[in-house]
């Protein structure tokens, strides 16, 4: 059963009417006829199954038949990146994020940074897709740019990976449910780094190369499934 992404479905609902751009999707592209069975899932762990009642392209229709609800995801995965130049790569990035389990993402501003714009709205949309392919329930919340002190302040005790010298611990040691920060492609400046080690966040040491900013955002990723 292929799934959609229905926002705005309660929990009780008995019937749903799914968005024009998904009513196309599910009608025109995938040609689903009346009584077929899909899923439909609201981001926020609940599951929907049922059936196609009314097949119209525009404004499908959904008799609701049974409801799942699951539970949050074990791990909270909070990554804060600063945004790359090209977009392609924080897009790639945070196709295979959510699919992986990532749970929130934020956008820093750094003294470094090389773009301080990003288009939530596209973001938002690669998001649910990548929800919807990988059969996940529950969607990332993703926040628009935030100045490094000030999300450093909000959000003490977490990890900050960074290519200058000093006392590392590794990937392995890492506790998890703490927020991940990862730099521009010209890196955090000392300035950064040492507030961050001032409240609370410890380096990582996350290779014996130097990874890209998308590539060290996905190595977090992973040490905190």
């Amino acid at each position: 059963m292929a799934t959609f992404f229905a926002e705005d479905i309660l929990p009780d609902s008995k019937m749903h009417q799914l968005t024009e751009e998904e009513s196309k999707h599910c009608i025109r592209v995938l040609r689903y006829e009346l009584d077929s069975k899909l899923d439909l899932v609201d981001g926020k762990g609940n599951q929907f199954i049922g059936k196609i009642i009314d097949n119209h392209p525009k404004r499908c229709k959904i008799e609701i038949e049974d409801v799942i609800r699951h539970h949050n995801p074990k791990n909270a995965i909070q990554i804060a990146v600063a945004p790359t130049k090209n977009m392609d790569r924080i897009e790639w990035f945070l196709e295979k994020a959510v699919e992986l389990g990532l749970t929130k993402l934020t956008f820093l501003k750094c003294e470094n940074n090389e773009r301080n714009s990003v288009n939530l709205e596209r973001l938002q949309k690669i998001a649910i897709s990548a929800m919807k392919q990988s059969k996940r329930y529950f969607l990332p919340e993703i926040e628009n740019l935030i100045p490094f002190n000030q999300f450093v302040t909000n959000n003490p005790n977490g990890f900050i990976g960074h290519c200058y010298d000093g006392d590392k611990i590794s990937l392995t040691e890492i506790n998890k449910n703490k927020p991940f920060l990862i730099g521009p492609e010209g890196d955090f400046s000392r300035l950064e780094v040492d507030f961050a080690i001032k409240n609370g966040y410890s380096a990582v040491r996350m290779s014996d190369f130097r990874l890209r900013t998308e590539t060290a955002a996905l190595t977090a990723v992973f040490s905190l499934l």
